[in-house]
């Protein structure tokens, strides 16, 4: 493992020139199987954060994010529906205390010569966000459904025309209305019309993506009689899942990065009570042991993580947004040649278009400044027994590996507010995924244990114990992930000391390696040891059987044939469709670094990717059951996403990149998936240099009224992409249709 990470960094410092060289691939396209390196200039976009302090604001727990509340049912003939309506608007929040004033003294030590930042009279920060009768909150309109219970939705578009973030025209489907919005249930396992795509956008005035039939299908009368109101459009949700954290957020085509980034997102919880019960019975803080639920001092946290840049005293550049003021989000929008090359040749193709536009894409977004449940550096209170961290990185590029470390100093500001990684903290007991339970519980983050890595989009779900630890001690949730992961680049690595990033200071942000102070308090009521042995309501028991049987360490590489296009997987299903797929990185019409993803065979010499718009080539017969390999071309890991089905990970295993020519040529033994990979999964880390092997059936939900074929694909209209948003919407995104 050691070897093969060298081998990465030392592929980093290859420039893109000296790749093309080295590769010996010139011209059209070009597979670049390691990035290229940056320029390490600390105001790498122009801007940072203000120096907010840490961990003087609590976390917003469940409850104070607010939930979401139902207003009725809807009726289907036997079948019933709990119905909420849901608002998207702009509105303001506060994210930091420090945004309304900056006025904290602290004995013998004296703050950077930080202007009052704004005051008290600051509304907030600008965002875009989900609510219910005018009340808005980041991360606001959390759903708790039940399993077997469907959940029906009125989503009201109430946004303005002009975005809080600048919008780059020239991505494709960006050239449209600025407040589209269309709701994707991540995770969820719902009807095609009802998954949120791409082109299932509305805009408020009742403009709508071709792929748009929500209303039509789910208000048929009132569809006919022309009296929906135009900025509404209605989802549907079986919940036929087992217990799980899904979340829904914006996926209006070429626009969601941005509106995912302004702040459309929030979370939805399956609650499965027969699970709870099993959970529960060893000990294990409910999936709802919240404040609200139960009126005491909750023991499960829910910890959604969120990188960003705020604009400081000055304001933003000149040429950002009018509309933009202090305080408000910062996002990349120059594409620097300096910081990422100069332009490429286009990997499709055609005359090279210059010069790059302004706003532009960027290749990937790392903020400076973390966000815990929609506060930046919050503390979180836990009592001195079992607690629940139920863990989402909502990031847009950032990788994360959070665990828990020492402080460096108690009572003395900044040092309390620093991490000492030298002194561990409690360690993770993880017990589930994205996919539910996991078949074992595993241990991570302890010594020579597998360490706890989430990419965006992944969730984990852990049990910690703090049963005997003294009430007042202190943690940290440190993360040191590289950024771009694996390789990284120490610009986008803010903390104090760092060179590169030095307007990091001890006691302050930004920094990206504390996201957030844990304080042990007395446990209210006793804490029973958790079970020797833990029981997970696996999938099986659940109705989400596993297609295969996986054991921990042992990997398991299909049968192929590349002839007939068949697979077949010892212990699991024989003769299945077998298809060879690719991530690819190549150059856009601008020359700018873009990713794609793409069949074994070339569209161009040497580079094998294709746009989300050219003829779909993953189309699937409904019920069937397919294995993948995925070839993995450029130098990023991947978090790949499957709308509609969860996979298991069968294996992983090294291929030379160079020598790539539709089949893999194997440079390494294969390895088994993680054991906190096991079982199902959605979202999926692909590695640079690596193939990986994974399985799904492609079964369609059972709802209680007629599901239409696209018009625009002819069939159950879903799509797979990667959940880094800047590789999704340019361009590393593909249809998945289910005939």
């Amino acid at each position: 493992m050691e070897a093969k990470m060298k081998k990465k960094k030392e592929g980093l410092k290859l420039t893109r020139r000296q790749f093309l060289k080295y590769s010996g691939i010139a011209g059209a396209a070009a597979v670049l199987p390691w990035k290229m390196a940056v320029r390490e200039a600390w105001a790498q976009y122009g801007f940072n954060s203000p120096n907010l302090t840490k961990f003087v604001d609590p976390i917003r727990p469940v409850g104070v994010i607010p939930l979401a509340g139902p207003d009725g049912f809807r009726t289907w003939g036997t079948t019933v529906a709990q119905h909420y309506t849901i608002d998207i608007a702009q509105f303001n929040d506060i994210l930091h205390s420090d945004f309304v004033t900056q006025t904290r003294l602290f004995k013998n030590w004296r703050m950077p010569p930080f202007p009052a930042f704004i005051s008290t009279s600051f509304a907030g920060t600008k965002l875009w966000g989900f609510g219910q009768g005018g009340n808005h909150m980041h991360l606001g309109g959390v759903i708790v459904a039940t399993k077997g219970v469907p959940v029906q939705i009125t989503f009201r578009n109430n946004l303005p025309p002009a975005h809080i973030i600048p919008v780059d025209t020239t991505i494709p489907g960006a050239n449209q209305a600025q407040n589209r919005t269309a709701i994707h249930i991540h995770g969820g396992f719902v009807p095609w019309i009802s998954d949120g795509g791409p082109f299932d956008w509305w805009a408020p005035d009742g403009t709508h993506g071709d792929s748009f039939l929500n209303n039509e299908v789910l208000r048929p009368a009132e569809f006919l009689a022309g009296t929906i109101p135009t900025n509404e459009a209605e989802y549907y949700y079986p919940n036929n899942q087992s217990e799980r954290l899904v979340w829904y957020h914006d996926h209006a085509y070429g626009i969601t990065r941005i509106n995912a980034y302004a702040g459309i997102a929030s979370g939805y919880v399956i609650h499965d009570p027969a699970a709870d019960a099993i959970i529960t019975g060893q000990h294990i803080p409910s999936q709802l042991d919240l404040e609200l639920v139960t009126g005491q001092k909750s023991n499960t946290h829910y910890l959604v993580f969120q990188d960003k840049y705020f604009f400081g005293p000055a304001g933003p550049p000149a040429n950002y947004l009018a509309n933009a003021e202090p305080g408000d989000l910062g996002y990349p929008y120059i594409y620097d040649p300096a910081l990422f090359g100069p332009a490429g040749p286009p990997s499709f193709g055609g005359g090279l278009q210059q010069p790059f536009p302004t706003p532009s894409v960027v290749p990937e977004m790392f903020g400076d400044t973390i966000l815990v449940n929609g506060t930046a550096y919050p503390f979180l209170e836990v009592q001195a027994k079992q607690q629940r961290f139920v863990m989402l990185n909502a990031c847009s590029s950032r990788f994360l590996n959070p665990r828990l470390v020492g402080v460096l100093g108690r009572n003395n500001f900044p040092d309390n507010a620093e991490p000492d990684p030298r002194v561990a903290g409690p360690s993770f007991l993880q017990i589930g995924t994205e996919g539910g339970y996991l078949p074992g519980a595993v241990p991570v983050n302890g010594p020579k244990q597998l360490q706890l890595l989430i990419s965006p989009a992944e969730r984990a779900d852990l049990v910690v114990d703090f049963t005997g630890i003294r009430p007042g001690t202190e943690f940290i949730l440190y993360n040191d992930a590289a950024g771009p992961y694996p390789g990284g680049a120490r610009i986008f690595d803010y903390y104090p000391g760092n060179p590169k990033t030095p307007v990091s200071v001890p006691g302050f942000g930004p920094n990206t390696r504390t996201l957030l102070k844990v304080r042990v308090v007395a446990a209210t009521s006793a804490s029973p040891p958790l079970s020797p042995t833990i029981t997970l309501p696996f999938g099986a028991l659940y109705g989400d059987p596993p297609l295969v049987t996986q054991t921990p360490a042992v990997p398991i590489v299909p049968v192929i044939d590349r002839v007939a296009g068949t697979a077949s997987v010892v212990g699991g299903p024989q003769n299945v469709t077998f298809r060879s797929l690719t991530l690819n990185e190549g150059f856009d019409e601008y020359g700018r670094l873009a990713q794609y993803l793409g069949t074994n065979s070339p569209t161009n010499p040497g580079f094998f990717g294709k746009t989300y718009l050219d003829t779909p080539t993953e189309v699937v017969p409904a019920g069937t059951t397919e294995v993948w390999e995925i070839a993995n071309l450029s130098a990023d890991t991947h978090p790949i996403h499957f709308h509609l089905v969860n996979v298991q990970i069968l294996a992983r295993q090294p291929f030379s990149v160079r020598t790539y020519t539709g089949i893999p040529n194997f440079s390494g033994a294969a390895v088994a998936p993680d054991a906190n990979e096991l079982g199902w999964k959605e979202t999926v880390r692909m590695n640079p240099g690596e193939v990986i092997w994974v399985i799904m059936k492609f079964d369609l939900p059972v709802v209680p009224f007629t599901v239409p074929a696209s018009l625009r694909t002819g069939g159950n209209e879903y799509v797979w992409h990667c959940h880094i948003l800047e590789h999704e919407e340019h361009d590393m995104m593909r249809p998945l249709v289910v005939t």
